[in-house]
């Protein structure tokens, strides 16, 4: 899953909760074998929701966390734009 609304997991859905592990599920089989925690990172524009969104992310899954690595990129999009990759689209 892509481009997930912070407002979709602030109302702790279980339907949507469930597509979400779904697809965390997916993208693990799909994943090397030998992984130990999974990576899911979260991204927004400036990295306030992303933030949010990791705690949200953390309370919903807590019985997987510890096959899972949930992180943010500090300061989102922009960020990555100015510091990792200039050639990036800024909106």
């Amino acid at each position: 899953m892509s481009d997930l609304p912070l407002a979709k997991l602030e109302e702790k859905n279980a339907e949507f909760i469930k597509l979400l592990q779904n697809s965390i599920n997916t993208s693990r089989k799909e994943a090397a074998a030998d992984m130990i925690a999974f990576p899911v990172y979260v991204i927004c524009k400036q990295g306030n929701d992303s933030q949010k969104a990791v705690k949200i992310l953390q309370e919903l899954l807590d019985n997987e966390l510890c096959s899972l690595s949930v992180k943010d990129i500090q300061g989102g999009l922009m960020a990555w734009a100015c510091k990792i990759d200039p050639t990036f689209p800024q909106y």
